[in-house]
């Protein structure tokens, strides 16, 4: 990745505002990284890759009267996955999730997602597009969290071998963005301490990963 590239994210919040239970009160982000190329009189914005991140506030929940659970299981088995290995019944932040953080949370940002084009992997744009959406969608207060590869396992989309080989490279992906592994195959990341922010800060002006 060259620091003179013309490079540019954007970022796009959904809620839907319809279902029942309504899981209007789940942040759904996409944050789409895109490249300029210059041309005779203008530059044209190519989408060259794109990470998607859920965002979980139970207190914002019960207040509008919502059940945090059902909000999470209300958008998709991913959400509901990553609820019931961080939160309680109630919506309280598990007591041995707590202790990994400087500070204690009061939400959570999950990393679901990362993908780049073809043509413009291994070039540190991943690292990139993810670091920026870390510093700029985890509040105060956030537990951070990834996991390696895809929920459902089970889906059948792929074969073993190169499901594994997929979730390696993620899990080196997620280690050098200063994620630790957790449990239940969930990384966590605390943005309280001054070298996970150094970390991505360096990420994102383009320093190595």
């Amino acid at each position: 990745m060259s620091t003179d590239e013309l490079l540019h994210i954007r970022y796009s919040l959904e809620r839907a505002l319809s279902g029942e239970p309504d899981d209007s009160q789940l942040d759904v982000w996409w944050a789409m990284l895109r490249r300029g190329v210059t041309g005779t009189d203008d530059i044209t914005w190519v989408e060259i890759g794109m990470a998607t991140l859920y965002g979980l506030d139970p207190y914002r929940n019960s207040l509008v009267g919502e059940s945090p659970f059902d909000v999470a299981d209300a958008h998709s088995a991913d959400v509901a996955h990553y609820y019931e290995h961080v939160f309680d019944a109630r919506g309280e932040l598990l007591a041995d999730v707590v202790e990994l953080f400087e500070w204690p949370p009061n939400c959570a940002l999950f990393l679901d997602d990362v993908r780049v084009d073809p043509e413009f992997r291994r070039r540190g744009y991943g690292s990139l597009l993810v670091a920026d959406a870390l510093l700029t969608l985890a509040t105060h207060g956030t537990a951070v969290f990834a996991h390696p590869g895809p929920t459902d396992l089970g889906s059948g989309s792929e074969d073993e071998v190169s499901r594994l080989r997929s979730e390696t490279q993620n899990t080196r992906f997620l280690g050098a963005l200063g994620f630790a592994p957790f449990r239940d195959r969930l990384w966590t990341l605390d943005l309280a301490t001054e070298a996970a922010i150094e970390r991505l800060a360096a990420i994102r002006r383009g320093g190595p990963a």
